[in-house]
Parts: structure tokens; C-alpha cells; sequence
């Protein structure tokens, strides 16, 4: 633990007993109804604007008392919300570990507590209220990232959310749109971002009240010539909200989001490619795309002020299409000297159809002289994956996803057959039920129990040839069917120790199954994944204390435990040139302290500011994220060689140890900002057996610590006209983030260097 964290451990305490704001008690649900507003929490409402709260103790039909939880205000934020930059957005929540595959903003990546941030996998992703993923389990890949600039604040719940949202470890990520201007028709925001490379934004929206009617419209487009070669992009989003209000008690709204873009892959480099210039890309032939389009409804009624019901039906009608070249960084994509041609692209498609619906119920209700709540509801979802790979694909530089002949024949006697060509399906029932017992007006308990039942299907053809004597079905595999039950459970506490701040604990079990669609090779990837994959469980603890002192302090300091069994990690190959495997690699631990403290000294000695204001924010975890089992499949049969593939002890990949983050932020009235930022992450290693020597290929060995600075300033010039800019990498430091084994490398993928923006935005 460092010594700062060591510090505010006695800081905090000492703040603790320096104030008296007496113990807030907790409102009659009866009388007072549990809406967001009106719910005992420790939400920062203080005159001062901040971006950065938490959760109440209930809201909406779910309940948070005594679950670590982060909320961002990106109205409220500093930084490059036109871009996406999750560095600066994620900033004050401490431990989030971030994968900058490219500049775009297209994809998101982040983890948590030493989980992959791929593609935020171990989150449940979600946007207001209801999944935009590809799958909600073995698959779970995020390829659609709302605009930015386009919502009202992010909401994250750590493991604990598993019992509400699903079993993910990292918990619940949830993108919350902004809403209709309830007090005029008409309402229009209009954003214009500019930036090197290239680079243009264009946000605009459209929203307003007329009588029972509501709604919310945005359209984004992004796009750029990337910082890397290669790496260009067009980014199109649009959204349509409308809400009715059928009577006082039942709202309805109805919404979709619409994204489609195509980005150019600069693939990934070799150590030494890295070495001479990070910016340079030898494929040029890499395309990626994926349509996105989420309809949802939401109904909303209140049968009394303390009881409501919360409806959604949702789906997603996506793909998932990449064609390039798959092969290692260190092997050339050349133009054949026999066809004066390049070779054939790999062409890599998945089309997702996905349905279905959730339906929670809140309520309160007397016992032993204190009033409780009760959250319940139900989960169906029916997800269907279509995934076909074909090695020949065009010979050209385009984005082109047409397939073209092999020589052997296939099986149904045409010339055009694909390495894969499969459909999944997943059926998950589930239900969960949570109780706030209010046990004292400071103290409550929060047990919580969650039922799965999933059903996995495949079907289809891998390697499709002709029938023959050793292949009579010519590839076709034989129908698999799979049915997991899982009864996860857990306990919150939570006790109040002034009106705005409260100690915090909790126990929950996580499980993650093992899918068909995990099992045969997902993406473009040159790993070989082993098909007796097992189901990965285990628990996510968590303690803290969190508030806020007057205007002056904000604070969240909390440690934490989280246990992964089976947990699926890359081993290299046992021989050179031979593929990387993909396997249950053993059990590991990840133990650390997480800590959030924003202070503002000025505020703090005064209650004037005629010159403005500072505060000083700092976001840091220290993770000891380790093997408490480590196991080889390939090997552990012979005994001979079992204990030299038997490593207790070792690092779990992608997890760096520290993670630090500062920042102060000047304010001056509502007229003028800026917030400068310095980002350091530590050490961590790309695969489960801690190589350190770096492999030819670039795809194995360390990833070294690197640290970042960002500033950017907000100017409200004229009434309803501001002015938004900033640097990304303000000193231009070269640096990584991942070492990909597939997709979008393989290979060193680098982080963006120094990036200038600025923009102007109007509200009418």
C-alpha cells in the first residue's frame, strides 16, 4: 500500500470526528415517496456543481444501500467528450484499467480490480436501463459506445450489481441518456468539435414537452484520419426517445439507437517495430465495421408513492464484420510474385438477434416498528449468433466483404466454403429478490439471492468439405445443447455516521459460463482455444467509508476482495511458432485498496471566491491481483513435467498493480474551467505465465508502466454559447496499453500521442 493511501486512512477518520451534522433519519416511505430526489442517500447536492456522486439507497425499483458505486456527470465534466476519451471520463473512479486500442472512441474498453478490459466483457453493459451487448454471457463484447456527449452521466455498480443486472464479476456499467427538456416545446443543442488529424465532430439535438408527449433526438458524426497509419474512421449515431404520459401514475417511452461506422485497422507492431515508430502500420488492407441498432420500450407506473413497477423490452440487431489480414506483425503482407496480387483477406461476420425483457417491482412495507423495502423482478433474453469465417476473401485494399472460391469442393458441391459457418442460441430465465431491512435509523442489511438458468445451443460446420470416409458429414458438427443452473446470493451493510456519509459492505457471488460461442474462435484471433473450457465462479467482497463534508471534501475509500475460479487466460505455445492456447488457467485473488479524495481548499477556508476555486482530486488503487492456481491442460497428464507447469504466485494478466490518477480543476463562477489530469499506469504482463522476454510476433511479454497527461477548459463566453479544448498525451509519451493475440492486431497496440481539439457549442 502506498503511503498516500496510508494517509487519508487516517485523514478520513480524523475529518470524521472533526464534524458534527448529527445522523440523517431515514424518511417514512410511507408518507414520503422513495423517489430519487426523496431517497435517504449520500448523493452530493451541494451548491457546488461536481461530477461526481453516488447512488442513492433506492432508486427507481432497485436498491444500493451498501454497494460500492460511482456515478459521472459528463454534463459535468472536463474532458474530451467528443472523442470519447475514457481516460478523462473514468478519471475519479479509482482501479478502472483502460484499453486504448486507437483513438476513435468507437469501441469501449475498460476493466476493473484486475479484470481484461476487453471490451468492458466483465461488465454488464447497458444503456438506460437495458443491455446493448452482443451476449449477455459468453460473449458479452461491448461494439456500440453511445455518444458522449449525447448522455446525462454514466452509472457504475462494482460486483455487487451481479445479484440485480447478472452474473458478471466487474458489475454493472450503465450509459444513461439525457432526457427531454420538460419545461419548453423546443429545445436545440448543437456541438462542432475539431482536432488534429483531421478529425471533425458534429453533435446535434433536438428535445421538449408538449403536453403529455416527450421527446429526446440526437444525431453524431465522427470522423478522422487517426494518428496511426492505416487507422481512419466514420462514425455515424442517431437516437429517437419519445415518452407518453398516459396518467400521473403510467409513463411509456419508446426509443432506438441506431450506430453504424468502419474504421481501418492499423494491425499491430512487433517490440522493435514499436521501437523505431509507433505510428507506422504495414496493413493496409485491415477494415472493421459494425451496425448497431437497439430498440427498447420502458413502462413506468406507480400504483402509490411507495410501490412501482419498471418494464423493459429490449432488442439489438447487430453485426460484427472485419476482413484483413490475420496474420502475426513480424510477417509481411506482400503482393504475390506469381499473381502480381496481395493474398486473399480473412473475412470474419457475426450477426447478433437478440430480445427480451425485465420486469422489476419495489415496495415498502411496516415490520417491528420500521419501515423496509422489497425489490423483485424476472429476466428473459433470447440472444441468436450467426458466425461464418472464410480465408478468401478479396484480394483488395477496400473495405469489401465479398467471398471468393476455394479449389476443393464443400459439401454441398460448390467451390465457395468457409473455415466456420455456425448459428448459437442463448435462452436465460432469471430472477432475483433484495430486501433493505432499515434495522436502526443509521444501520440497514441488504441479502440479496439471484436464480440463472441458461440454455446454450450450436449447430452448424467447421472446415467444410465434401463427405468422405473420414468426414462423413463433411464438417458438419453434431448439434450441441448445454443448461447451467446458478443460485447466486449475498449481503450489503450499510451504516449511516453523519448525514452525508456512511460506512459500506458487501458480499456477492459472481459466475460466468463458459458459451459455444466462446468455444469456437470468436474473432480473428491466432489463438487455439481449448474445447473443455470450464465454468468460471467465485465472489466479489467490498468495504469502505464514502461522503462528503460540507462543500470542501468528497471522498470514497474502500478495500476490497475478488476471487476467480477457472478463470480463462492465454498461455504462449509449448513449441516456437506454434499458437498461443486459450484455456482455464487456474484460480486467482485480487486484494486492494481503492481510494477517491477531492478536496478544495478555498472552498474549505471561505464562503467567497471572487477569484474562483480549486480542487485537487486524486483516484488510486493498489491491486495485488495473483495465482492462487496455476495449471497447464496440455501438460499436467505427464507427470514428469506437471510441476514445472504449476506456478502458484504468478501475476493475473492485464492487471497492473497501480493505478494513479490527479487532476485539479479550476473553476471561476459558471463563466470559465479547466482541469489538468496525470494518468500512470504500472507494469503488467499479457499472459497468464508472466513471460517477460517479449516474443518476435509482439503478441507476448510485458507491458511497461507509462503515464499520461491530459488538459482541457471549458469557456461559457456569451449566454448560451461555450467553447470546449483541450491536449490529449500533452507530452506526447509513447506508450501501450495491450498486446493483442488476434483482432485488432495481432500484436503491440499503441496508444495515441499528442491530440489538440476544440469545439463550439450553442444551446437555443
Amino acid at each position: 500500500m502506498s503511503i498516500r493511501l496510508i494517509l487519508l486512512a487516517f485523514i478520513i477518520p480524523t475529518l470524521l470526528f472533526s464534524q458534527d451534522e448529527g445522523v440523517e433519519k431515514t424518511p417514512d416511505p410511507k408518507t414520503e415517496p422513495q423517489t430519487k430526489e426523496e431517497t435517504p442517500s449520500i448523493r452530493v447536492k451541494a451548491k457546488k456543481e461536481t461530477d461526481r456522486e453516488f447512488l442513492g439507497d433506492v432508486e427507481g425499483t432497485n436498491i444500493y444501500a451498501g454497494k460500492k458505486n460511482e456515478v459521472i456527470r459528463l454534463d459535468k465534466a472536463n474532458a474530451n467528450l467528443a472523442l470519447g476519451n475514457t481516460r478523462q471520463v473514468y478519471a475519479k473512479v479509482p482501479g478502472i484499467t483502460i484499453w486504448e486500442n486507437e483513438g476513435s472512441g468507437i469501441q469501449p474498453g475498460i476493466g476493473a480490480r484486475g479484470l481484461s478490459p476487453n471490451r468492458n466483457w466483465e461488465f454488464n453493459t447497458r444503456m438506460n436501463g437495458h443491455d446493448i451487448a452482443s451476449d449477455s454471457f459468453g460473449y458479452p463484447e461491448a461494439y456500440f459506445n453511445p455518444p458522449l456527449e449525447a448522455l446525462e452521466k454514466v452509472e457504475i455498480v462494482r460486483g455487487a450489481g451481479a445479484l440485480q443486472y447478472g452474473p458478471q464479476f466487474g458489475g454493472m456499467i450503465n450509459y444513461v441518456v439525457k432526457k427531454a427538456d420538460p419545461t419548453r416545446p423546443v429545445k436545440v443543442e448543437t456541438k462542432t468539435t475539431g482536432g488534429s488529424y483531421n478529425t471533425l465532430n458534429q453533435y446535434s439535438s433536438v428535445s421538449g414537452t408538449v403536453g403529455d408527449w416527450s421527446y429526446f433526438v440526437f444525431y453524431q458524426g465522427r470522423s478522422s484520419d487517426g494518428w496511426r497509419e492505416n487507422s481512419q474512421y466514420n462514425i455515424q449515431t442517431g437516437f429517437v426517445n419519445l415518452g407518453y404520459k398516459v396518467s400521473e401514475k403510467l409513463k411509456i417511452s419508446l426509443e432506438m439507437a441506431k450506430s453504424t461506422y468502419m474504421s481501418q485497422q492499423a494491425g499491430g507492431l512487433t517490440d522493435e517495430q514499436f521501437r523505431v515508430d509507433p505510428r507506422q502500420s504495414s496493413r493496409t488492407r485491415n477494415w472493421f465495421s459494425a451496425p448497431w441498432n437497439v430498440p427498447a420500450m420502458n413502462i413506468d407506473y406507480e400504483q402509490s408513492p411507495t410501490s412501482r413497477t419498471n418494464v423493459k423490452i429490449f432488442g439489438l440487431y447487430g453485426e460484427r464484420n472485419s476482413v484483413g489480414v490475420v496474420s502475426a506483425a513480424n510477417v509481411a503482407d506482400s503482393i504475390q510474385s506469381r499473381t502480381l496480387e496481395y493474398s486473399p483477406r480473412q473475412i470474419d461476420r457475426d450477426t447478433y438477434r437478440n430480445y427480451g425483457m425485465e420486469a422489476r417491482q419495489i415496495f415498502n412495507y411496516d415490520l417491528l416498528d420500521k419501515t423496509h423495502t422489497l425489490s423483485f423482478g424476472g429476466r428473459y433474453f433470447n440472444g441468436n449468433t450467426d458466425r461464418f469465417r472464410n480465408p478468401n476473401g478479396t484480394t483488395g485494399t477496400k473495405f469489401d466483404l465479398r467471398e471468393t472460391n476455394l479449389n476443393n469442393l464443400c459439401y454441398d458441391g460448390s467451390r465457395n466454403c468457409r473455415v466456420a459457418d455456425l448459428d448459437f442460441s442463448t435462452l436465460n430465465y432469471a430472477g432475483f429478490v433484495e430486501n433493505l431491512f432499515r434495522i436502526t435509523d443509521a444501520l440497514s442489511l441488504t441479502p440479496g439471492v439471484r436464480y440463472e438458468w441458461i440454455r446454450s445451443t450450436a449447430s452448424g460446420r467447421v472446415n467444410e468439405s465434401m463427405p468422405s470416409a473420414t468426414r462423413p458429414f463433411g464438417g458438419m458438427i453434431q448439434p450441441l445443447e448445454r443448461v447451467q443452473r446458478q443460485v447466486l446470493y449475498g449481503l450489503g451493510a450499510q451504516y449511516q455516521t453523519t448525514k452525508t456519509t456512511n460506512f459500506y459492505a458487501n458480499y456477492s457471488r459472481a459466475f460466468r459460463p463458459v458459451l459455444y460461442s466462446e468455444l469456437f474462435a470468436p474473432t480473428a484471433t491466432l489463438n487455439e482455444v481449448d474445447p473443455n473450457l470450464k465454468d468460471q465462479s467465485g465472489y466479489n467482497a467490498d468495504a469502505g467509508y464514502r461522503g462528503k463534508f460540507g462543500q470542501w471534501i468528497q471522498f470514497d475509500m474502500s478495500v476490497f476482495e475478488l476471487r476467480y475460479n477457472n478463470r480463462v487466460g492465454q498461455l504462449p505455445g509449448l513449441l516456437p511458432g506454434q499458437a498461443n492456447f486459450q484455456t482455464n488457467v487456474g484460480d486467482s485473488l485480487h486484494r486492494g485498496v481503492e481510494a477517491y479524495i477531492e478536496i478544495d481548499p478555498i472552498v474549505a477556508l471561505t464562503d467567497s471566491q471572487p477569484f474562483g476555486s480549486f480542487s485537487f482530486f486524486t483516484s488510486s488503487a493498489n491491486v495485488n491481483a495473483r495465482y492462487i492456481k496455476w495449471e497447464d491442460p496440455r501438460v499436467l497428464t505427464n507427470p514428469s513435467n506437471a510441476q514445472n507447469f504449476y506456478r502458484v504466485g504468478k501475476l493475473v494478466e492485464n492487471a497492473p498493480s497501480q493505478i494513479h490518477r490527479y487532476g485539479v480543476t479550476y473553476h471561476y463562477k459558471n463563466v470559465f474551467s479547466f482541469t489538468y489530469l496525470i494518468s500512470y499506469t504500472g507494469a503488467a504482463y499479457a499472459d497468464a505465465a508472466n513471460t517477460g522476454p517479449f516474443t518476435a510476433n509482439g503478441q507476448i511479454g510485458l507491458i511497461p508502466s507509462y503515464t499520461v497527461r491530459d488538459f482541457t477548459f471549458v469557456w461559457n463566453f456569451y449566454e448560451n454559447f461555450s467553447l470546449r479544448g483541450g491536449v490529449n498525451n500533452l507530452t506526447n509519451q509513447m506508450y501501450f496499453t495491450r498486446r493483442a493475440g488476434g483482432y485488432p492486431g495481432p500484436g503491440i497496440m499503441p496508444g495515441d500521442g499528442i491530440f489538440y481539439f476544440i469545439g463550439l457549442s450553442a444551446v437555443f
